[in-house]
């Protein structure tokens, strides 16, 4: 039997009975324990058939009795039951072998399992002490910051006493230039009330000596034929009676010595003929005499009339010398202005940001946002809150901050977004390069904001433009001004001319970088004469800009449109010329293509559309923080085109436009924080 299990077996197993009824402990793996059973199962043959040849081997050999044979048989039979009984406890242990090793595998699982919860611990402890370190960093940084304020509060003060120094020159000067036109406009109104009294009694006087001297004539005349009429009669009756004297003297003579003193008696009555013909004449030269009396009065008020004529001649000469010399000084006082607000548009900044927020439907659900007052903040800008409330096991929210110099809510209309950014027109036309363009998620208003037929900032920009001039030649300020537009759109980074899209020519970009100019070859150039004429061509080329619907709007624009407007002035009294451009721009919308879903030829359109987009903010990124890097125009169509309107001296106004709308939530804040990176730059 001790055959069977070797001597290592018997050290390593401990039984307590037969039955097995007290647990056995062992060390043996799964393996020997498996190896061992197998060779269990196999034990009661190979010992019958050993025993049998051991029986029949010691019946021949010692000569055994058959009671000493069955004796042996029955111990045989003992030991086969011990061994069975061995069997079985043997596969008992085994399965509680099997069912401990189970639990082995349980209570190392349970280890490894609290061995990473004590790992994550651990790193929660470092992170823990990483945040305190962080948070060490913060607090020190925060101390910083709030040391260095005090010295930017300073600047920040005296930047804002400059602008407000900077706005009371603006409003003196305009206070005075209104008094001056006031002055000029009542001194021209008594001139020409003065010209108008003149003319009237210069009229009344001609009328009146007009008069005189048709009265004084046909009175002449009159008396002048009565005075004929009396001096013929007189001069027949005279005739007549010198004849009768005659003949009277001769018959007197004759009949002197006959008839006496009845020719006496005759020759009186003649005598009193003659009187009263004389006393006729004598009240015909009183007549004559009142005449000339009345044409001296006449004469006398003309003279006078002459002297009040030469004296408002001489008010004339004076007050057209004062207005010429108002002119000069109004003159003098439209240079210093340009300065002034050349001055102040820099102070403003040379690059701006404002952000709207496109109305829509009451009903509508919107993101929570928290406008600002009317005031500005230290940093002279208005700051925009939003708000993401996360729906969850916490229900956490995420607060989003924005600075932009002007924020306009759903209520605001174009013309009061107008008035804000109106004064750039007026650096148009001084000679500043302006460059004013919408961008923002497609669907977000860009369209609505620039091109609105009626009350768009291109119509009003071009309304301002005509509107500043006018003003201008009222001020008899001797400007002339020659306006020329071109309409262009870039899509797919290629330039098609919309006043004449079916051209066939290419067209290429060239800078004069000494004046700063740009032109495109074969573009087709429009001389703009009024703004009714601009506003027909806004509308042609809307209907000829490229459009396709995709999931986020069903009009979407797939293009960049620029309106060009070349403004080109000149001074007859100081010589001074000038040429500014108005780069009036509807960007193309930016969309995420996993949200839009486009495939084919609206996939290409994005993409090109997406690629000009960032080429705008590495462009601005690199001008400020240019200190003679490299500045990549060339990325893009749009920034090479636009390389004299954004940097330099130029002015550059960006419109983000923003949905509220809850579902357009990663493309606002997207929108928003391009908006940051453009406002941030500061040109030097």
């Amino acid at each position: 039997m001790s055959s069977i299990y070797d001597s290592e077996d018997k050290e390593n197993v401990v039984r307590t009975g037969l039955g097995g009824s007290k647990p056995i402990q062992t060390n043996l793996s799964p393996q020997r324990l498996d190896k061992r059973t197998k060779q269990s199962k196999q034990v009661p043959y190979h010992h019958t058939a050993k025993m049998r040849r051991f029986t029949s081997t010691m019946n021949k050999s010692s000569g055994l009795t058959i009671s000493e044979v069955h004796h042996l048989r029955q111990q045989i039979n003992e030991k086969e039951r011990e061994i069975d009984s061995l069997n079985t406890s043997f596969i008992s242990l085994r399965t509680q072998v099997e069912s401990q090793t189970l639990n082995n595998f349980t209570v190392e699982s349970k280890y490894l399992q609290l061995e990473r919860q004590l790992k994550e611990l651990k790193s929660n402890v470092e992170k823990l002490n990483n945040f305190e370190e962080s948070s060490m960093r913060e607090l020190q940084h925060k101390f910083e910051i709030s040391s260095q304020e005090m010295m930017v509060k300073h600047k920040e003060r005296l930047n804002s006493r400059k602008e407000e120094i900077a706005t009371e020159i603006d409003k003196i000067l305009q206070e005075k230039q209104s008094k001056y036109l006031n002055a000029i406009e009542k001194l021209n109104a008594n001139l020409k009330s003065f010209q108008e009294k003149k003319e009237s009694l210069g009229n009344e006087f001609q009328q009146r000596l007009e008069l005189a001297r048709q009265e004084f004539k046909d009175r002449e005349k009159a008396l002048q034929e009565n005075l004929q009429q009396v001096q013929s009669s007189n001069e027949e009756t005279s005739a007549s009676i010198k004849h009768s004297i005659d003949s009277l003297r001769s018959k007197i003579n004759d009949l002197t010595d006959k008839s006496i003193p009845s020719k006496q008696k005759e020759y009186a009555k003649y005598e009193s003929i003659a009187q009263q013909l004389k006393s006729k004449n004598s009240d015909k030269q009183a007549e004559i005499d009142s005449a000339r009396s009345e044409i001296q009065s006449k004469s006398d008020l003309i003279s006078e009339l002459d002297g009040k004529a030469k004296l408002r001649n001489d008010e004339l000469s004076r007050m057209k010398f004062e207005i010429k010399r108002m002119k000069m000084e109004l003159v003098d006082q439209e240079t210093k202005r340009r300065k002034l607000h050349a001055q102040l548009q820099d102070l403003k900044g040379n690059i701006r940001v404002f952000c709207r927020i496109r109305a829509v439907a009451a009903e509508s659900k919107l993101i929570k946002f928290d406008l600002p007052d009317e005031d500005l903040n230290e940093d002279a800008k208005q700051e925009l809150s939003i708000v993401k409330e996360n729906v969850g096991i916490f229900n956490s929210a995420n607060s989003y901050k924005f600075q932009f110099d002007k924020i306009f809510s759903m209520n605001h209309e174009n013309e009061c977004i107008f008035e804000e950014y109106s004064q750039l027109i007026q650096s148009c036309i001084d000679g500043s390069n302006v460059c004013v363009f919408a961008y923002g998620q497609t669907g977000s208003g860009k369209t609505f904001t620039m091109s609105h037929p009626v009350n768009g900032m291109i119509p009003l920009s071009i309304k301002k433009v005509f509107d500043d001039i006018k003003e201008l030649d009222t001020q008899e300020q001797q400007w002339e001004y020659e306006i020329n537009g071109k309409f262009i759109e870039i899509y797919n980074e290629n330039i098609i001319d919309l006043l004449n899209p079916q051209s066939s020519e290419k067209h290429e970009i060239k800078h004069d970088d000494v004046n700063c100019k740009t032109t495109i070859t074969n573009i087709t150039t429009v001389p703009i004469t009024s703004p009714s004429q601009a506003n027909s061509i806004l509308e042609q080329v809307n209907k000829r800009r490229s459009t396709a619907a995709t999931k986020s709007n069903d009009k979407s624009s797939r293009s960049h449109s620029i309106f060009i407007i070349d403004i080109k002035g000149s001074n007859k009294a100081t010589g001074v010329k000038t040429f500014g451009t108005l780069n009036l721009i509807d960007l193309a919308g930016s969309e995420r293509i996993s949200v839009s879903q486009v495939e084919g030829d609206r996939l290409k359109e994005t993409q090109a559309i997406n690629k000009s987009l960032s080429a705008v903010g590495d462009v601005i990124s690199s001008l400020n923080l240019n200190q003679g890097s490299h500045i990549p125009y060339r990325n893009s169509k749009l920034t090479y085109l636009l390389k004299h309107s954004l940097g330099g001296n130029s002015k550059t106004l960006m419109f983000v436009n923003i949905s509220p709308l809850s579902a357009n939530f990663n493309e606002t804040i997207n929108s928003l924080r391009f908006a940051t990176k453009v406002n941030s730059t500061k040109l030097g």
